[in-house]
């Protein structure tokens, strides 16, 4: 291990993706920064799929939020995180 590098604490992980810290969501508005967690953008702005972590080919979804469930009531389908 290079002088520089610090290890990990305990049952710490290392980030792999700068731009969502591993999320797979940023800010739409800012898309490096991530949409949840510690560094998370507080603009307010909508989630979008990470560039460079999280991009769907055509015809595949991305890969949602943890948490993430459908809701269907007598209005129709929704999405919600929890």
């Amino acid at each position: 291990m290079p002088s520089d590098e610090k290890p990990l604490a305990a049952g710490a992980m290392a980030t792999t993706c700068a731009n969502c810290d591993d999320l797979g969501w940023v800010c739409e508005n800012h898309p490096d920064r991530p949409w949840d967690g510690a560094r998370a953008c507080t603009c307010g702005g909508a989630g979008a799929p990470c560039p460079a972590c999280n991009a769907a080919g055509e015809g595949e979804v991305p890969r949602m939020p943890e948490g993430f469930r459908v809701e269907v009531d007598k209005d129709g389908w929704r999405h919600c995180a929890l």
